[in-house]
């Protein structure tokens, strides 16, 4: 069976990942920095599916972590079809004024840094095997700015640049790079938003919607796999039309 590692995969959009590859037969390698929460995805995935299934702890800003996981993963599966990036630090409310050295080095080593790391040595695994996929999770915020996420945008940025990269690099061993541009998600964070200030949120998006996990995920299954075995170098976007529309700028005050 092929195998899919998804980084950050124990709950929201990651998990969804997780259980869109497992529905179409993947085997399925995820990883979370808490040791509770990835035991407890595994589990979930395992009473579900009948594809291998295991849970890593991964600390993205530990270059020898990322190592360490990577060579557990091919001792384990013996082979990685595609990688999702999907861990994030998302920076929220880091003014750049005041933004300091020790959260400018969380943020973008484990956006960016981390990334580029993780990517690397899932490619070394691929290129073994002469194919593979990189899927990475950007965001509508590398190609718009909004107030207090200066220093997320950056590291989005650099994402999406490292990606195409890696689409050029990476060709000749059969190994594909994109990027996915995903905006207004339902996570476990609107779990907490009343009525009002859901249908604030919705009132900025032209669809009116917010994309759940699984829509995400459907959008990463058809880069990660053979779906799209020609497709390189490119950023899907899934936002409810977010980056179609410009907000008053006023708005972002509030």
């Amino acid at each position: 069976m092929p195998t899919v590692f998804i980084t950050a995969g124990a709950k929201n959009t990651g998990f969804a990942i997780a259980e869109k590859f497992a529905k179409e037969g993947f085997d399925i390698a995820l990883s979370s920095r808490n040791g509770i929460e990835i035991k407890s995805a595994e589990k979930k995935l395992k009473e579900k599916y009948n594809v291998k299934i295991k849970g890593y702890i991964l600390e993205l800003t530990d270059l020898n972590n990322i190592k360490s996981v990577f060579s557990e993963i091919k001792k384990d599966f013996g082979s990685l079809d595609t990688f999702v990036a999907n861990a994030a630090n998302l920076g929220v409310g880091l003014d750049f004024l005041s933004t300091t050295e020790d959260e400018y080095d969380s943020v973008i080593d484990t956006n960016l840094k981390g990334s580029f790391f993780s990517a690397q040595e899932a490619a070394k695994i691929m290129k073994e095997q002469g194919k593979g996929s990189i899927v990475f999770i950007s965001s509508v915020h590398s190609k718009q700015a909004i107030f207090g996420r200066s220093l997320y945008s950056s590291s989005k940025g650099g994402v999406n640049t490292l990606s195409k990269a890696l689409s050029i690099e990476l060709a000749q061993y059969g190994i594909r790079s994109n990027c996915i541009i995903a905006g207004a998600i339902r996570t476990n964070r609107w779990d907490n938003f009343t009525e009002e200030q859901e249908a604030a949120k919705r009132a900025n998006w032209p669809l009116g919607i917010e994309s759940t996990g699984e829509d995400v995920a459907n959008g990463v299954f058809y880069l990660g796999s053979d779906l799209s075995k020609t497709v390189t170098g490119t950023e899907l976007t899934i936002d409810s039309g977010i980056l179609n529309c410009l907000l008053p700028y006023k708005e972002m005050y509030k």
